[in-house]
């Protein structure tokens, strides 16, 4: 008998052989959801929440525009659509979606059941977006879900990783477009007191996020902050992502986990923005700059990367990212690449930082230091990524309704993902 071929997480982290069953429509999709099962979406995630040990179901062939409201700027759109596919129609009607991921290969049902965030300064979660729901529940029905319909499915199926049953399609509020072009200005610092000053200019923009290079002992970095260029072009083209060969990839995998190759590329960006400070950048490039490469996951094969995410505060973001790089350097392991994002609806002053950590023969010091940092400092930790840690402490539970069993007559039974009896140590 021949085996399956491997299916992997986006991370090369975590992988499964079963074949991936693609239902034709919903009848079909009922009756494999009568045995264990979990739900696929573009495989971009970078956790197992996706990988399990029932069927593996792919809702690909869901995946038309069922209807786009632009009068009242609402979209109407099956789970098995990606991101991409959206914006190739909405862009055109003069119509965003402000809050996306940095990926735009990602399937709507993924965006929803993982509660994404984006580069919004404020609301900055998806389901600030999402009018409304339609999923198939624990009886096997159809319900529509909202703020006032079956509330109680609607919240803990945003942000639910699929524990709740499939998301059919989602009504998404969108907001107007003027130009298919953003102005971004790039501001340097190079100490915490510099960083929290330039937060007073957040204030003039709609988006941001700040990359920092966590190979210096100082806080250093670029906050690149960006709002929609007025002008009169009405034209919003769409780009094709470039795809390296294998041997480039492969290539480029070997110097891609020194830190030395992450210490020159630092410099150089870095130099790069404190010279152009301003830029006029097409949609594409400034919302999903890593999507220019398609695979450049495959850059760190064939043992991955962990990303690691975190949620901090403007009190205790000095302190634990100063902890952070001390204990990095008892463990001897570095981050590649780092990035910090805003999340508070009013004030600044929450921020989520992810770091990603290249593996080679470093994997067992990695979940060491994540597990130990976050036990220690009782962090909390956006779980879509998580692929490491060894139990839920207590942020991070009281954070996430769909780990808390006093839900569980909201849960599918049938439902299996491989986060759930990480974290939760269920058979």
């Amino acid at each position: 008998m021949v085996k399956s071929k491997k299916k992997y997480n986006f991370t090369y982290t975590a992988n499964f052989s079963s074949k991936i069953i693609k239902p034709k429509n919903i009848k079909e999709l009922r009756q494999y959801l009568n045995k264990p099962f979990t739900i696929v979406g573009n495989m971009r995630s970078y956790g197992d929440t996706f990988i399990g040990n029932g069927n593996h179901i792919s809702l690909s062939n869901f995946n038309n525009i069922l209807n786009l409201d632009i009068k009242r700027r609402v979209i109407e759109i099956e789970s098995g659509a990606s991101l991409r596919d959206m914006n190739e129609k909405i862009f055109n009607k003069g119509l965003i979606l402000p809050c996306m991921p940095g990926c735009k290969y990602v399937s709507i049902g993924g965006m929803i059941a993982n509660n994404i965030s984006g580069k919004l300064l404020t609301n900055n979660k998806i389901e600030n977006f999402i009018h409304s729901i339609k999923l198939i529940n624990n009886k096997n029905k159809i319900i529509e879900c909202s703020r006032k319909k079956n509330k109680f499915f609607f919240y803990l199926s945003i942000g639910g990783k699929g524990r709740t049953g499939p998301i059919i399609s989602a009504k998404i509020k969108l907001s107007k477009l003027n130009s298919s072009f953003i102005k971004q200005e790039s501001l340097y610092f190079d100490s915490y007191d510099s960083f929290f000053e330039l937060l007073i200019k957040l204030k003039k923009f709609r988006y941001g996020v700040c990359w920092v290079d966590f190979t210096k002992e100082n806080f250093e970095g670029i906050l690149f902050l960006g709002s929609h260029y007025n002008t009169k072009d009405k034209k919003h083209f769409f780009y094709y992502d470039l795809k390296l060969p294998s041997f480039v990839t492969y290539l480029i995998s070997l110097i891609v986990k020194m830190k030395l190759t992450t210490i020159i590329f630092n410099y150089f960006f870095k130099t790069k923005n404190k010279l152009f400070k301003t830029n006029i950048l097409k949609l594409n490039n400034f919302f999903f700059p890593q999507n220019k490469i398609v695979n450049w996951n495959e850059f760190f094969k064939p043992h991955g990367f962990f990303q690691f995410q975190i949620y901090l505060n403007q009190n205790n973001l000095p302190f634990i990212i100063d902890k952070i790089k001390k204990l990095m350097n008892i463990y001897q392991i570095f981050s590649n690449f780092s990035i910090i994002k805003f999340h508070d609806n009013k004030n600044i002053n929450k921020f989520s930082l992810s770091l990603d950590f290249p593996i080679y023969n470093n994997k067992k010091k990695i979940k060491k230091f994540i597990n130990y940092l976050v036990k220690k400092y009782d962090l909390e930790v956006e779980l879509s990524k998580d692929i490491v840690l060894n139990k839920l402490n207590n942020s991070t539970l009281n954070k996430n309704d769909i780990f808390n069993q006093n839900n569980k007559m909201y849960f599918n039974k049938n439902f299996n993902s491989n986060i759930f009896k990480r974290l939760l140590k269920y058979d």
